[in-house]
């Protein structure tokens, strides 16, 4: 039997539900601003309805309403996919910077008119050369020479240096990124501890989800997300296939520090400090962090290939031609390195192509005057790379060796007068017969004090011609690493992959240029994906002035009607009570 006064309760409950609707109305519109704040919403349920005699039986009425709930508008979908996506775009974001800074540092761009790329630096040795042969013996052109040889080998080794310092930022943002990730897994470790417990009792800690979803936002930025939502309302976060947090603990990201002398830096690896298994967080900024790395360092090794071929192939041909010193009986010197000490050799040794498995790093091996073998790869390599003190010291350059000696240069080979197949680059006498090494004569009119500039020919062809087309005997493809099989084709590479080095390098600086290119256009494409979904997902729990305002005037109509109907049903409650009874008094 419902009470006389169960009216008002109705009303009340009707007046409260509108008052609670329109405060959240007020903390929506009052969080518009908020980053990471979802909209609110109260869930509104009839309660249980009393009984009501009637007079076919029993009837039911209504007791008012009541605020089931209070949910925030999420798109859990919306949100896994926006982690995806915010993940690849850090990814190429960083990778895009890094890019930026190699470009510089390879940059061919003239500067305030003055060229000072390296690809400046080795035309301008190798124009001297091409001076050199035909005015071998000019000394301000050899001195010239010398020069843009020392300028070359400044630059780059100013580039690995520029190389190694990218590499040292890149770590230094690897280690603050570590840092951050740790922060952020704490945080959400703190929130799924905190939403657990209030949540027990049936309530919706909305704030708090929101300010983890936030988290989650910063953590998808450095590695792959995905979020498991526990049925106890906690987060399970792993990242390729590791479980960073979930509501009862984390792991700890750390940096295992390890010297790298190859490249003359302290390299870094990413593990679980409670474990120390290596992590491979597989997408975002941290990801790209560690690419770039790699990538730096594939750069300091194509410089390391400039650098080889200098060492090995220059090297090789340049100790076959002849000084102007008036030493070796007035030949001039010969057999002198123009980088590195004469006293060494130097041989590019890559076995990649004939070892599938173990294969070794390809290098250039350096042997001394003692016979000690010595492998140089990386800043070693580099550091190497030195004008001989016998040409800078002073009067040095006449030891340079513009001058040849005479060579088979027909393409097509013969058997000479002795019986020896002569082909193309061996030394041959007048009369066209085959000399071994030892016994090779300058060309005609080469003398000490007269120099034929044929050897500066051969040198300054190699900066642009095939090493198999450049006329070069078989001890100079020895030296360079070259190796042919039966058929004449090559098995091994030089360090210049068989190409002249003009085209070793054009070839690279456009590979930069291309992956600097896509990786742009993947940032313009990541960028509008991402704001495409976060779009969505705002369309979701974004808050709408519009419907906001509707909701309000609803909710206001709403409660001054329940006041109105209280008020009402005050006046017949009060006429019942106070005025029933009066008539015959």
């Amino acid at each position: 039997m419902r009470s006389t006064f169960s009216g008002l309760n109705t009303v009340v409950s009707g007046i409260e539900a509108h008052q609670l609707s329109l405060d959240t109305i007020g903390q929506n519109l009052a969080n518009d601003s908020t980053q990471g704040y979802s909209r609110q919403s109260v869930n509104l349920v009839a309660t249980k309805a009393m009984d009501q005699l009637s007079l076919y039986g029993k009837s039911y009425v209504g007791s008012g309403v009541d605020a089931a709930s209070i949910t925030r508008a999420r798109d859990v979908f919306a949100d896994k996919h926006y982690w995806r996506e915010s993940a690849t775009k850090s990814y190429y974001d960083q990778r895009k910077t890094d890019y930026t800074t190699i470009e510089q540092i390879f940059n061919d761009a003239q500067i305030n008119s003055q060229d000072v790329g390296l690809k400046s630096s080795i035309n301008d040795f190798w124009a001297s050369w091409q001076k050199l042969s035909t005015n071998a013996s000019d000394g301000d052109t050899r001195i010239n020479t010398r020069d843009n040889a020392v300028s070359m080998a400044d630059k780059i080794k100013t580039m690995a240096a520029q190389m190694q310092s990218q590499i040292n930022s890149n770590y230094g943002q690897l280690q603050a990124d570590v840092s951050e990730v740790n922060k952020i897994t704490d945080k959400i470790l703190s929130f799924n501890k905190n939403i657990v417990q209030l949540e027990a009792n049936g309530g919706m800690a909305n704030d708090l989800r929101d300010q983890r979803d936030k988290a989650v936002d910063e953590l998808s930025q450095y590695v792959k997300t995905y979020v498991t939502i526990q049925s106890d309302g906690s987060y399970s976060i792993s990242s390729n296939g590791s479980i960073l947090v979930d509501g009862k603990g984390k792991l700890t990201l750390g940096l295992q520090s390890q010297n790298n002398p190859e490249y003359g830096i302290t390299d870094y690896n990413l593990v679980f400090q409670e474990t120390g298994t290596i992590y491979d967080p597989a997408d975002g900024q941290i990801k790209a962090t560690q690419d770039n790395v790699a990538e730096d360092k594939s750069y300091i090794d194509e410089l390391d290939n400039y650098t080889a071929f200098f060492l090995t192939t220059f090297n090789a041909q340049h100790k076959e031609g002849y000084g102007i010193d008036g030493g070796n009986s007035g030949k001039g010197s010969t057999d002198i390195n123009f980088f590195g000490d004469t006293s060494n050799s130097y041989k590019w040794v890559d076995d990649k192509a004939s070892q599938a498995d173990g294969y070794e790093k390809a290098y250039v091996e350096k042997t001394d005057v003692n016979g000690v073998i010595e492998k140089l790869r990386g800043i070693d390599l580099i550091n190497e790379l030195t004008v001989n003190s016998k040409i800078t010291d002073k009067g040095g350059t006449d030891y340079i060796a513009a001058k040849g000696a005479n060579k088979y240069t027909k393409t097509d080979s013969h058997t000479d007068s002795n019986g020896h197949s002569v082909k193309t680059g061996d030394y041959i006498d007048a009369n066209g017969n085959w000399l071994d090494y030892s016994h090779r004569i300058p060309a005609k009119n080469g003398t000490a004090d007269k120099a034929d500039g044929s050897n500066a020919v051969t040198l300054s062809t190699l900066f642009n011609t095939a090493i198999d087309n450049a006329g070069v005997n078989d001890s100079i493809k020895n030296a360079a690493g070259m190796e042919l099989d039966a058929g004449g084709n090559p098995t091994k590479q030089t360090s210049t992959n068989n190409m002249g080095l003009y085209n070793y390098y054009t070839d690279n600086m456009a590979t930069l240029g291309t992956s600097s290119s896509i990786t742009n256009d993947n940032v313009t494409k990541q960028t509008a994906v991402l704001t495409q979904v976060d779009n969505a997902r705002q369309s979701v729990s974004g808050v709408n002035w519009n419907e906001e305002l509707t909701n309000m005037i609803k909710f206001q109509q709403g409660y001054s009607a329940c006041s109105r109907v209280l008020t009402t049903m005050d006046q017949m409650l009060d006429k019942l009570i106070n005025s029933t009874g009066e008539v015959g008094r």
